[in-house]
């Protein structure tokens, strides 16, 4: 992906043309490239809102990312909860430390959860792994509806852009920018320093949520051994 970054964004630029002289098609086709980067491994998510917006403008670009959106990131926690979960439970198993955070949701609920969703970690990735909490489909759908107003964002600059290419290349110079890619700009690295104020105090309250449910668990398996002791002690006791 990295080795061919150029090609792959200079054949987006081209397809944003075609897609407009598709009409209805058009807007299929943007679609069901959004609803498939829901899933893991498929990557492109944010580059396809991007290019929603940069295709048909902001006020058609959004409800599209928008939908396409929640609809994939529903489908895909749909199947990892049901036909999945076997495999989504086998790769936490493999990782303690996200398995933790993962489950943290479920001692916390809601909030967290839509917290997390807005923090800038993997979507598609997260669509995968909470199939393996008891987190209701209902709530699934609602926190992520909320979270996905960010991708705004991405359709914002997207329709603010003259070349898609070039911009996420990062080869625009100040000189050849429009007032609206300024702003643009501006915005993006706004919200990328509170995305990530936001990642640093979500991972900080995981943590903590995490060293106490260890700390609790170590003492409830202390508390049984204590009493399995206890217990053995005075069945030494009453046989003498």
């Amino acid at each position: 992906m990295w080795i061919y970054r150029r090609e792959f964004f200079e054949a987006l630029e081209v397809l944003s043309h075609k897609l407009k002289e598709m009409g209805y098609g058009g807007y299929v086709l943007i679609s069901l490239l959004i609803f498939t980067s829901a899933f893991p491994p498929i990557f492109g998510y944010s580059a396809y809102q991007t290019l929603s917006g940069y295709t048909f403008g902001f006020l058609t670009g959004f409800p599209i990312s928008y939908l396409s959106g929640l609809l994939g990131a529903s489908v895909c926690f749909w199947l990892s909860r049901t036909c999945l979960k076997l495999r989504v439970t086998r790769l936490l198993s493999r990782y303690p430390n996200m398995e933790a955070a993962i489950h943290a949701v479920e001692k916390k609920g809601f909030k967290l959860f839509v917290l997390i969703r807005l923090s800038p970690y993997p979507f598609n990735l997260l669509n995968f792994l909470f199939g393996a909490t008891s987190i209701p489909f209902t709530h699934f759908v609602a926190g992520t509806a909320i979270s996905l107003t960010k991708i705004a964002l991405h359709v914002y600059i997207g329709a603010n852009l003259t070349s898609f290419a070039k911009h996420i290349l990062g080869e625009d110079n100040d000189d050849d920018m429009t007032e609206g890619e300024i702003r643009a700009e501006r915005l993006k690295y706004t919200a990328m320093i509170l995305g990530s104020l936001i990642s640093f105090g979500v991972i900080a309250y995981i943590y903590r949520l995490t060293k106490a449910a260890i700390a609790e668990a170590n003492a409830t398996e202390e508390s049984e051994e204590m009493q399995g002791f206890l217990s053995h002690q005075r069945e030494d006791e009453e046989e003498h």
